[in-house]
């Protein structure tokens, strides 16, 4: 397809509206006196009062696939080769390919947030943002068919696991977290209630799907449905005499739904009078809820049954041209599954992905510095992704912190870092990336795994009687 399509809606979407996805930094988790690490335990406090203002409080952005740049471009004899060159076999093209390929996207800021001690023990905190985030699962068998093409023979490919997911909207938060030292010495709990309203929604998902591929058609056979929700957007299928399209009206933006989700955390320093003295456990649930969008601004689709296309025109990777790749992708997605609109079946409801967090830490040098260990667990659409982070952390002194981690197991394998200055009165401010690569092509693009976030803000610290 040439015209437009569901990738160029993402884009569309994060240049009209910053948007927050209410997570910090992975990095933060272990910085004692960082601001935002609350949002990944609602049990954590801040040292003082604070309030932020629109886009400086904290804004974000992350990528994240577990494909990259070594996956496609081979070096050989001095050149370097697209694996769509017959000088790159396809067993080689294969091996290097990942079982199941993603690309996840994230883009945040805050409108507005602020948090105050209401007593020694007692500490609350608002926040109003909005968020996007997009989520494609792609077969592998795709990237295969467009290497191996339209062969002599006969040849048959599966598409299971062909998703697309896309949501936006507005988030108020109302937290409280509780020091219950009097009862049990060293536990903090906490929570935290998360109103939603949802700006839109796209889904669409391809259960099964089988291309049957000769020398001269393609034939497909697939099993897929799709929903969009949203009241400033009407699509247009792809049909004989059109293309896959869209019309917006930004005039007529409403509310597409509603939802509502919880955090739950819990932190416990260990002092009963041993060598483990000073450990801190802590362990949390975040955004655990849902979102319903309303029929009203619903529009539903299903697989019309058999269909038959010409295949692949478009992709290629010499020029790093990664847009023009998930473009064709994502009209050859729509082609693919041969949607048909039908009525909506009620109302639609979407999880909102939640999150787990397992910490350890142990400090050294009366809190001069300390390691930890993060796991955590995410839980999005269709999908479920681990991760684990070594820490070391450095506080020279209560307003400076300096953290760096590594992250592994089956996301990625990177470095993080943050910075925070952290006064108890005047300005918070912090910048840091849980995935740095050192290893980029002339484009500035990751050889490796395609994993790259950074976040940074500045908010005023207004001091308090009860805080740290």
């Amino acid at each position: 397809m040439k015209n437009k399509h569901i990738i160029a809606l993402l884009v569309l979407l994060a240049g009209i509206m910053p948007t927050a996805n209410g997570q910090a930094l992975k990095s933060s988790y272990f910085m004692e006196n960082s601001l935002y690490r609350n949002r990944m335990n609602p049990a954590f406090t801040p040292r003082a009062n604070y309030f932020s203002i629109p886009v400086i409080g904290t804004t974000g952005v992350g990528l994240y696939s577990n494909m990259g740049i070594s996956d496609f471009l081979y070096p050989k004899n001095g050149e370097l080769y697209s694996y769509l060159n017959e000088n790159v076999t396809l067993k080689e093209f294969s091996r290097n390919l990942a079982k199941k390929p993603y690309i996840d996207m994230e883009f945040d800021t805050d409108l507005f947030s602020f948090g105050f001690y209401s007593g020694k023990n007692s500490f609350w905190n608002f926040n109003l943002g909005l968020k996007v985030d997009a989520q494609i699962d792609i077969p592998r068998d795709l990237f295969l068919m467009t290497k191996q093409g339209m062969s002599s023979s006969s040849q048959e490919y599966y598409l299971d696991r062909f998703n697309i997911y896309q949501t936006s909207a507005i988030q108020a938060s109302l937290g409280y977290s509780r020091n219950l030292s009097d009862l049990v010495p060293g536990l903090n709990v906490g929570m935290k209630f998360k109103f939603l309203l949802g700006v839109e929604h796209i889904g669409m998902r391809l259960d099964e799907a089988r291309i049957y591929m000769s020398q001269d058609k393609w034939m497909v056979d697939a099993k897929a449905n799709g929903n969009i929700a949203a009241s400033f957007l009407d699509v247009t299928l792809p049909s004989e005499n059109t293309d896959f399209g869209y019309n917006t009206d930004l005039s007529s933006i409403a509310p597409a739904g509603l939802g509502f989700a919880f955090d739950f955390g819990a932190e416990y320093v260990m002092n009963i009078g041993c060598l483990l003295d000073g450990l801190t456990l802590s362990a949390s649930i975040t955004d655990l809820g849902g979102m319903f969008y309303n029929t009203e601004y619903l529009q539903s689709f299903q697989s019309a049954g058999s269909a038959e296309f010409s295949g692949f025109t478009g992709m290629t990777f010499e020029d790093y041209d990664f847009q023009a790749n998930l473009e064709e992708i994502m009209d050859e997605f729509m082609n693919i599954a041969n949607f048909e609109q039908i009525t909506p079946d009620g109302k639609l409801k979407v999880s909102t992905g939640p999150r787990i967090y397992l910490g350890a830490e142990m400090p050294f040098l009366k809190n001069l510095m300390s390691v930890g260990l993060l796991y955590s667990n995410k839980i999005a659409y269709r999908r479920v992704s681990n991760e684990l982070t070594l820490a070391y952390n450095l506080t020279p002194s209560k307003w400076f912190n300096l953290g760096v981690n590594y992250s592994f197991l089956n996301i990625a394998r990177s470095i993080g870092w943050m910075i925070e200055f952290s006064p108890r009165g005047g300005v918070d401010f912090y910048i840091g990336s849980d995935y740095t690569y050192l290893e980029f092509t002339p484009q500035f693009l990751p050889v490796d795994r395609f994993c790259m976030n950074a976040r940074f803000g500045a908010t005023f610290m207004l001091g308090s009687k009860y805080g740290r």
